[in-house]
């Protein structure tokens, strides 16, 4: 089972409080194990305004919430951004679709350099050999191809949703054990 270019989407009786109906950009899945980042939880009281002027940085053009991209390496910073362009410390997952963890491309969007569509995301998820296959299994995920969309143009509150409407769940209540009144 390759992973790549997937998103995964926990489902609804997720009992992993940091995985609650989160939707996790796979960015690398070989044999050693899995990486990815949740693309639909923002952090509260973190926004973009702000980390980069902890970082000595203009303001970027657009404020936007930083996203919680999971409990790995909770200082690391990611951006994930829809377009080909490379940078220092860049891969390309998708056509249109690059992550970078280098500082040369903050200052590219503080200095409005970048028109494209972005997230700053802080942390990661991270899974051992065979653990990701093996929650697959015992039916902790879904799992649908990468939806540019979905990551650049729907409000994080809504991918998990519009997710599932992907795969062609359009209640969620009917794959979840849990009562609903």
């Amino acid at each position: 089972m390759n992973l790549n270019n997937q998103l995964l989407i926990a489902l609804p009786d997720m009992q992993d409080p940091r995985f609650k109906q989160a939707i996790i950009l796979v960015c690398e899945h070989n044999r050693d194990g899995a990486m990815g980042l949740v693309i639909n939880h923002p952090i509260k009281d973190i926004d973009t305004n702000q980390v980069f002027n902890e970082l000595g940085l203009a303001q970027p053009q657009d404020n936007l919430h930083v996203l919680d991209g999971g409990p790995v390496n909770k200082s690391t910073g990611f951006v994930l951004h829809n377009d080909n362009q490379r940078f220092k410390s860049s891969i390309n997952i998708l056509n249109n679709l690059t992550l970078t963890t280098s500082k040369d491309l903050l200052e590219k969007i503080s200095t409005h350099q970048l028109n494209n569509k972005w997230h700053f995301i802080l942390g990661c998820s991270g899974w051992d050999k065979d653990q990701l296959e093996t929650e697959i299994a015992q039916n902790t995920w879904l799992t649908c191809p990468i939806d540019i969309d979905l990551i650049f143009n729907t409000p994080a509150q809504e991918r998990w949703k519009k997710a599932l409407s992907l795969i062609g769940i359009d209640d969620y209540k009917t794959i979840s054990g849990i009562a609903h009144a």
